[in-house]
């Protein structure tokens, strides 16, 4: 293979290679092998009676089982007293909420905590989470955790005193495993490192100078012969 063909082939094998390594790394550090990416404990209050998390819109063809099933978990550790934590359909929660001062969580990594707004107002206390019947996942306790399988359609989580009293102070943290992340981070890195050994390869050998022929030393002969 010529000189300038290796080159031409192995240069952006080369690159290939690299970033398919860098990127096979960087997803298994994010989610190592099975998958799982953890955020971090952070500290959340309100003076009401909830907090409450509206983004869960899941489409009605996401996967509910294999490899692409996801799963969320969630774990709240209270101060002095129970606390809960339970997913629910959109609806339901809202219309047990209605009339009641609950904070909206907006976005859950804030630097020092999730960061959070006032929501619905009123003035009604409601009666207590673990006795409604509509929750799809539900915990209670001092330290309550869940572990709810992504299906499709429109969910609320809602974080609250496990007696539905106001002024909810928690620590809570998260997972969010995706099985499939593991094995795909492992054959990217894999494949990546063969792709980038054969650019490697490839350049250093498009990269070296033909030697010149060797011209051969005269022999005796010829020199008598001059």
């Amino acid at each position: 293979m010529k000189r300038g063909l290796k080159l031409g082939i192995g240069i952006p094998l080369l690159l290939i290679g690299l970033f398919m390594t860098l990127g096979g790394i960087a997803l298994l550090v994010l989610v190592g092998t099975d998958g799982t990416f953890s955020l971090p404990a952070t500290r959340a209050t309100t003076t009401g009676h909830a907090l409450v998390l509206e983004t869960l819109d899941v489409g009605e063809n996401f996967p509910a089982s294999g490899s692409f099933a996801a799963t969320v978990g969630v774990t709240v550790e209270g101060g002095a007293g129970d606390v809960f934590v339970g997913i629910g359909p959109a609806a339901d929660v809202a219309r047990y909420l209605r009339g009641v001062r609950i904070d909206r969580i907006v976005q859950v990594n804030w630097p020092g905590g999730m960061r959070t707004e006032p929501g619905g107002g009123g003035s009604r206390t409601p009666d207590p989470p673990d006795e409604q019947s509509f929750w799809v996942a539900r915990s209670q306790g001092a330290s309550a955790s869940l572990q709810w399988p992504l299906t499709g359609g429109d969910w609320t989580m809602v974080i609250m005193n496990a007696d539905g009293s106001s002024d909810v102070s928690v620590t809570a943290s998260g997972t969010l495993s995706l099985p499939a992340l593991g094995p795909i981070g492992i054959a990217l890195l894999l494949i990546g490192l063969g792709v980038l050994v054969g650019g490697i390869l490839l350049t250093i050998s498009g990269s070296k100078m033909p030697r010149a022929p060797r011209t051969p030393p005269p022999r005796p002969d010829d020199v008598v012969r001059a």
